[in-house]
């Protein structure tokens, strides 16, 4: 599923009375609001948590070896921080009753 997919879902909701450009600005704004609180002063174990949907936790990868798959050469990668996500009970139960 894309941007266009969640804006065109929502545009075909009787309830809702706003045209494409609209949602698209609304949608394309709670992403960028996700991806600059998640980005700002980043730290370990910083998240965002969505209600019944899940969790996006920032989490510490540490270093490990890495192998270049034509040459098989080794190197090094640096720990980082990276983002992953913990889905919510109702995701989990939706995504199992199906």
């Amino acid at each position: 599923m894309k941007r266009a997919d969640i804006v065109n879902k929502i545009a075909r909701n009787e309830k809702i009375m706003l045209d494409k450009k609209e949602i698209a600005t609304i949608v394309n704004e709670t992403f960028d609001l996700i991806s600059d609180y998640l980005a700002n002063d980043i730290h370990e174990g910083k998240k965002v948590m969505i209600s019944g949907f899940g969790t996006f936790i920032i989490k510490r990868r540490k270093s490990k070896i890495g192998r270049n798959p034509k040459t098989g050469e080794e190197k090094l990668i640096p720990d980082r921080l990276g983002i992953t996500f913990k889905p919510g009970k109702l995701l989990k139960k939706k995504v199992n009753s199906k």
